[in-house]
């Protein structure tokens, strides 16, 4: 409620989200990690991208489609995407492809 030119500081229509105002780095310029992983999973291998930084929904869209363009499982943990299995190559050509500069890391 205004009362004259008085306006609260904690106005909710004059408050802008921090990730409207957030700087964001571009895509070719982040460093995007790609690497095979094999320990605490009780021997399997999966494939984690650290790096990626974005936001939660962006991160599920990504992870979707690479779920489907690979035909396997995988999460969001935080800022990492773990896919099951061994597809650091089919990965790194995908995230090419969408505009990112991917390097392989660890063995």
């Amino acid at each position: 409620m205004s009362k004259g030119n008085w306006v609260e500081f904690n106005d909710p229509k004059l408050t802008i989200p921090p990730e409207a105002n957030a700087f964001t780095k571009p895509k070719t310029s982040r460093l995007v990690r790609v690497k095979r992983i094999r320990n605490n999973k009780r021997g399997k291998t999966i494939t984690e991208i650290s790096g990626l930084g974005l936001p939660h929904e962006e991160g599920l869209k990504l992870l979707k489609k690479l779920k489907t363009l690979l035909g396997t499982g995988g999460t969001l943990k935080g800022d990492c995407v773990e896919i099951q299995g061994d597809q650091v190559n089919t990965i790194m050509d995908l995230l090419k492809v969408e505009g990112y500069r991917p390097k392989k890391s660890g063995s």
